[in-house]
Order: C-alpha cells, then structure tokens, then sequence
C-alpha cells in the first residue's frame, strides 16, 4: 500500500475504534496481519471452540490455515466436512467466532450483508466472544458509504469468486436480484454490542478480502 494512503487510512481507523469503544466493542488495531495473527494466537485460550464465517480475510490472514487440523482447538471447520448446516448450527454455541466484516463506519458500526445468515447470527448472538477483523479497505464514512461499498465491490466480487450466476458478476454491480444464488438475503447494522466487549473489532492496515 502507498504510505500516504497507509497515513490516511491509520487516521481513520483511530476515530473508528474510538467510536467502536464509545458503542461498547473491543477495538484493536495492527499495522499487518500478522501482527494481528499473533494477538489471536496469544488470546484465544486452548481447547476453546472456535467456528469462522466464510471470509476472503480470514484465508488471506492464514487463520484458516493456523487451525485446520490444529490439536489445540476444536475447530468447527466448514472447509473440510460433509454436514456444513451442522457446523453452521454448533458455530452459534462457540467459545469464539472469527468473521470479517463488509464495512466498518467511522461513527462505530459494522454493516453486513449475508445469503444464508449463518455469519450474521453468530455476530448478533450465541458465541461466547466474536473477533470481527478488517483490513482498513473496508472503512467508509457511514452507513450510506457502507452499503454503497458492499453494492459495488463486496457482493459483485464475492459472487464472482463463488461462482454465482448473478446479474452482478457481469454489471458490476448489486442489481437487486431475487435469483436462487443470491448472496444478499439478509441485511444486518450492528450500531454497538449489547454485551460490553463481547465483540472485538480488529482493524489491519491492509488491504484484505471485499
């Protein structure tokens, strides 16, 4: 990333995690991530169950990798199993769950767009301790930027990369469509967590995921 942009971007996730905190999140910030990496691999506690949404940032941060067939945790691997509906459903009563977030406001909120919902519900509720972590990318100014970012790039190349016959893999852009393959179900703003600390925001000053 350019340095300039890297200042800027440094700024604006100071005042996020400010008002992530004023809204009762956690809120850390790294310069990389494997900065970041290390802060999960020293606070996650062992033998802990841990279940992931599905996330370009987790795979490119290599916390999928760190625990796929680690002994040291129970892993609810989503990746690697014949019954996911079963993994999705044990993930909601997981001592963590890992996600990244498609925007996160500098007033202090998340905004998440969901096909099936697995991710989202985790976020709201049943997890003991959820770490959302994003790359500064995914800052914007409000809810109307957030919604705007997840419209042009986040919905758009996640169907790409899913393999989605959706109008947007050849617009570019969300078009609203009611199609069977949709990713856009369900629309979620977490403006502050209900539980003190329950949610940690990880912030990396990095481009990661969509």
């Amino acid at each position: 990333m350019d340095g300039n942009i890297a200042s800027i971007r440094r700024s604006q996730a100071e005042v996020a995690i400010k008002r992530l905190k004023d809204h009762q999140f956690d809120a850390s910030y790294y310069e990389t991530k494997e900065e970041a990496l290390q802060f999960l691999k020293e606070t996650i506690a062992k033998n802990a169950t841990i279940g992931v949404g599905g996330s370009v940032t987790l795979e490119e941060m290599g916390i999928i990798a760190w625990l796929t067939g680690n002994s040291d945790y129970q892993f609810l691997d989503r990746y690697h199993t014949d019954d996911r509906e079963k993994i999705f459903h044990d993930s909601l009563n997981a001592d963590v769950f890992l996600m990244s977030s498609n925007a996160v406001t500098l007033d202090g909120c998340l905004y998440n767009v969901d096909g099936t919902g697995n991710r989202i519900a985790a976020l709201i509720y049943g997890p003991a301790k959820v770490y959302v972590i994003a790359g500064t990318n995914k800052l914007t100014a409000n809810l109307e930027e957030a919604e705007q970012r997840v419209r042009m790039i986040a919905a758009p190349a996640n169907c790409v990369r899913l393999n989605k016959d959706n109008p947007c893999t050849v617009t570019g852009t969300c078009m609203n469509c009611s199609r069977p393959g949709t990713i856009c179900s369900q629309y979620l703003v977490s403006r502050r967590s209900g539980r003190p600390g329950r949610i940690h925001v990880i912030l990396i000053n990095e481009n990661l995921g969509y």
